[in-house]
């Protein structure tokens, strides 16, 4: 499941998220929500423990993957052929 799908089932603000998983801001946790930034392990860990497992290494792992093809399509030259 997507961070945002989870946050949105659980009715949580971004304000809400960023406290649960002990970042400084809602626009920081918002930052991983879109996949903007890549998450580190350590808060992978915090994500997939504190929603039960809802949302896994690899549902952020897609995120950040589907973020950088729309906004860095040149990482993924091989996308355009």
């Amino acid at each position: 499941m997507k961070l945002t799908q989870w946050r949105l089932t659980q009715i949580k603000t971004l304000t809400e998220c960023a406290a649960l998983f002990g970042l400084a801001s809602a626009r920081t946790y918002q930052r991983y929500e879109t996949g903007e930034t890549r998450a580190d392990a350590d808060l992978v860990e915090v994500i997939a423990r504190r929603t039960d497992g809802q949302v896994t290494a690899t549902d952020m792992h897609d995120t950040r993957l589907d973020w950088l093809k729309v906004n860095r399509p040149e990482k993924f030259p091989e996308a355009a052929e």
